[in-house]
């Protein structure tokens, strides 16, 4: 049964490597929105389907977080080859952004030696997020102000992740707030 889920992250790594293929090989500007359509569905689903069949283990779930970086990684390559001018403009935001997400992962891996798994509400929020500014970006356009936009939302949701890292007592997954985690009895 764990099949399913583990199938559909694994989709979504396979996503990555094909996105790439097609930017350097001019492929319609919306072939990449059926791309980040196909990464949100198969994140949504991935987990929905594993906690549905009982499967939802705590290296799934760190799975599904890095490869959701592994495919935004490669949305954001795609992104500077098709509409570099727009990043360059937000280096700054896109630089606040990776670095960011390092913190999270480094302070996970000294802490616990284990990549963070939090998926705290604010992180799915963020992901929400950062699925509407690829797709505006690469589909439709949107200029500096869409990164920057993201790298708020992203800044939140990391911060709360790194609370919640530095917080924790064991490797955390699946905590929805910081403020959960912090009215669980000791």
């Amino acid at each position: 049964m764990i099949a399913f889920p583990v199938a559909l992250t694994l989709a979504r790594l396979i996503l990555g490597p094909l996105v790439l293929w097609l930017a350097w090989h001019d492929a319609p500007r919306q072939v990449y929105a059926y791309v980040l359509v196909g990464g949100l569905l198969s994140d949504y689903f991935d987990g929905a389907l594993a906690r549905r069949l009982g499967v939802a283990r705590p290296w799934l779930r760190r799975l599904d977080s890095t490869v959701d970086i592994v495919f935004y990684l490669a949305i954001a390559a795609v992104a500077y080859r098709l509409e570099g001018a727009t990043v360059v403009a937000a280096a700054a935001a896109v630089a606040l952004l990776i670095g960011s997400e390092l913190v999270c992962i480094a302070a996970s891996l000294i802490k616990f030696r284990s990549l963070p798994g939090t998926h705290s509400y604010s992180a799915k929020v963020y992901g929400v997020a950062l699925f509407v500014c690829c797709l505006g970006v690469l589909c439709y356009g949107w200029g500096p102000w869409a990164l920057w936009l993201l790298c708020a939302f992203g800044l939140v949701a990391n911060g709360e992740s790194l609370a919640i890292i530095l917080l924790s007592r064991e490797a955390p997954i699946d905590v929805p707030t910081v403020i959960v985690l912090l009215r669980r009895p000791a």
